[in-house]
């Protein structure tokens, strides 16, 4: 985050592990955000509401990347990024949010992705990095027209989340939904750009 240098027993730690993995025949696939926000990061900036966070989680992943570009291949951003309509405090560090917030929140998280997906394959084009999305299957109680209208509508706030980093662009939905709750994020036009150019490069999912 804010720090001035990484904790090397930290980063030493972490270089024994996958070492022992690669011992074993184990491709160790990382996640660089865990439900793990530090509290530090929460109480002084406020979490992913903050657009400097943005800049700290890259930090923070370049770190990741150089240290570790000879012993994983695979890295994910957020674990369970869409988790963060139920729990937000655990996946964005914001504790008491309202929708604007959240949406915000969730602006910032795409948007570090995407600038850690560029910042992977700069230090090395081999590297893939993706996306964690909580899948959890649905189903209408009736076959009521209302009941599939909801379930679609609660499908929608799942996916929304693998729709952007996959896709690279909001969809049409969120975007219509934001209207209705007028909701306005702080962005600029940089960010859309980095989404449409950078979009994970892979799906993972928990189920």
């Amino acid at each position: 985050g804010d720090d001035k240098e990484p904790n090397e027993e930290g980063l030493k730690f972490y270089d024994d592990i996958f070492d022992e993995c690669h011992k074993y025949g184990i491709e160790p696939v990382i996640t660089l955000s865990h439900f793990e926000l530090p509290w530090a990061l929460a109480k002084e900036y406020g979490g992913f509401r903050n657009r400097q966070a943005i800049d700290m989680f890259v930090k923070f992943a370049k770190v990741c990347f150089e240290r570790y570009q000879h012993k994983v291949k695979y890295w994910m951003t957020f674990n369970e990024i869409n988790n963060m309509e139920l729990a937000p405090y655990m996946v964005t560090g914001i504790s008491n949010c309202n929708a604007q917030q959240l949406a915000q929140a969730a602006h910032n998280m795409f948007v570090a992705s995407s600038r850690t997906v560029r910042l992977a394959h700069e230090i090395d084009p081999a590297i893939r990095v993706g996306m964690m999305l909580a899948y959890r299957p649905l189903y209408t109680y009736t076959c009521d027209p209302a009941d599939n209208i909801k379930a679609m509508e609660m499908q929608q706030s799942r996916y929304f989340y693998s729709d952007v980093q996959m896709r690279g662009f909001y969809p049409e939905y969120r975007l219509k939904k934001y209207e209705r709750e007028g909701i306005v994020l702080q962005d600029t036009q940089e960010d859309y750009e980095v989404l449409k150019q950078y979009p994970c490069d892979f799906l993972s999912f928990s189920c």
